[in-house]
C-alpha cells in the first residue's frame, strides 16, 4: 500500500512538473510572438529613424505578457519628448506672465531725499547748505537714472524668451543668434552706462568728503552736465530693453500656442496610424488566445490632471475585434468604438 501512494505521488508530481514545463514552453513562444508583433508594429510607425541627442532612439516598444489578460505593449513616442518641451516652455512663459502681473520692471528708487531730514548718520556727512542740498539732489538723480534693474530684468524676459522660441523652432539658429546678438548689445550698453553713473556717484562723494559740500560752480556744472548726458543715454535705452522685452514675450505666447496645436494634431495623426497598423497586422499575433485583449500605453500622451501630473494613454483592443478589423467585417471607425480608450 505504501509502494502504491509513493508510485501514484510520483507520478501526480512527474504530470505536474511537465505541465508546467509544457506551460512555461507555451508562455515563452506566446512573448516571443508578442516580441514580433512588437517590431511589426515599430516599423509601421516609422520609429526607426526617431533619433535623439547621441543617437538614442525617441521612439519604441516595450512588451509583455499578462496572463489571462493580453498583450500589453508600452510605446514611446517622439511625441512624448516634444510634449516635456511644452511643459518647460508652459513653466517659463507662466512664470514671465507673473512677472509682468507684478510690474518688475517698475525701478527700485531709492528714496527721494530733498526736503526730508536725513538720517542720524549720513554717508555723506553733508551739512543743511546751499551746497549740501546740491549733492542731496545730485544724489537723487543718480537714483532717479539708475534703471539697471528696469533694464537687467528686461533682459533676462528677452533672453527667456528667445530661448522658447528656439526650443519651439519659431526660429532658426540664424535668426537666434541675430535676436541673441541684440540682447547682449543691449547688456553691453547698460553695463558701459552703469560703469559711468557710478564713476559719476564716486566722484561726487570724493567731492563731498573732500570739501565738506563746498564746490566750485564748475565742479557742479561739469557733474551736472555728466548726469544730462547720462539721463540722455539711458532714458532710451530703457524703453528699448522694455519694448524687446514685450515683443520676444508675446511672439513667445503666440508661437507656444501654435506648437501646443500642432501637437495635438500630431498626436491624432499618430492614433490613426497606430489603428491603422493594429488592423493590418493582427494576425501576426497567433499565439494570443482569442478571447484576450491587446492594450496600448501610449507613455507622456494623456490628458493633464488637475495637479498638471502628465498622464499616459491607454488604448484597449480585443484580438477578436482586430481580426475583425483585419478581414474587413468593420471598419476603423468601428474599431475605435468598440476599443477601450481613457487616461491614468
Amino acid at each position: 500500500m505504501l509502494n502504491q501512494k509513493i508510485v501514484g505521488a510520483c507520478t501526480a508530481l512527474l504530470f505536474a512538473t511537465a505541465l508546467v514545463n509544457a506551460q512555461e514552453l507555451q508562455l515563452q513562444k506566446l512573448q516571443r510572438n508578442i516580441d514580433i508583433f512588437s517590431g511589426v508594429l515599430e516599423e509601421a510607425l516609422d520609429f526607426a529613424g526617431a533619433t535623439g541627442l547621441f543617437g538614442l532612439s525617441l521612439g519604441g516598444i516595450e512588451s509583455t505578457y499578462l496572463y489571462g489578460q493580453g498583450a500589453v505593449l508600452k510605446i514611446r513616442t517622439p511625441l512624448a519628448n516634444r510634449r516635456n518641451r511644452i511643459s518647460l516652455v508652459s513653466l517659463s512663459s507662466a512664470m514671465q506672465s507673473l512677472r509682468f502681473r507684478s510690474n518688475p520692471f517698475e525701478t527700485l528708487r531709492r528714496p527721494v531725499i530733498a526736503g526730508r531730514a536725513e538720517p542720524a548718520t549720513s554717508a555723506l556727512s553733508l551739512t543743511r547748505t546751499e551746497a549740501g542740498n546740491f549733492y542731496w539732489e545730485m544724489m537723487d538723480r543718480v537714483s532717479n537714472i539708475d534703471y539697471s534693474l528696469v533694464v537687467s530684468k528686461a533682459i533676462q524676459q528677452a533672453s527667456e524668451s528667445a530661448r522658447s522660441l528656439r526650443a519651439m523652432g519659431s526660429v532658426d539658429e540664424s535668426d537666434y543668434e541675430i535676436i541673441r546678438a541684440e540682447i547682449e548689445g543691449l547688456r553691453e550698453e547698460m553695463q558701459a552706462n552703469l560703469e559711468q553713473l557710478r564713476q559719476v556717484e564716486a566722484d561726487i562723494r570724493d567731492t563731498s568728503d573732500a570739501d565738506s559740500g563746498v564746490a566750485s560752480d564748475d565742479s557742479r556744472t561739469g557733474l551736472q552736465s555728466r548726469l544730462d548726458t547720462l539721463a540722455a543715454d539711458v532714458a532710451p535705452l530703457r524703453e528699448k530693453a522694455l519694448a524687446k522685452a514685450a515683443e520676444l514675450f508675446e511672439r513667445s505666447k503666440v508661437a507656444e500656442q501654435a506648437y501646443a496645436a500642432q501637437w495635438q494634431r500630431e498626436v491624432i495623426e499618430f492614433e490613426s496610424k497606430l489603428y491603422a497598423a493594429m488592423c493590418d497586422y493582427s494576425s501576426t499575433l497567433r499565439e494570443l488566445p482569442a478571447d484576450e485583449s491587446v492594450s496600448i500605453i501610449l507613455t507622456g500622451l494623456g490628458e493633464e490632471s488637475e495637479n498638471n501630473r502628465r498622464t499616459d494613454k491607454v488604448h484597449v483592443f480585443s484580438k477578436a475585434d482586430l481580426l475583425q478589423c483585419q478581414t474587413g467585417d468593420i471598419d476603423l471607425a468601428t474599431l475605435r468604438q468598440r476599443s477601450i480608450e481613457y487616461s491614468y
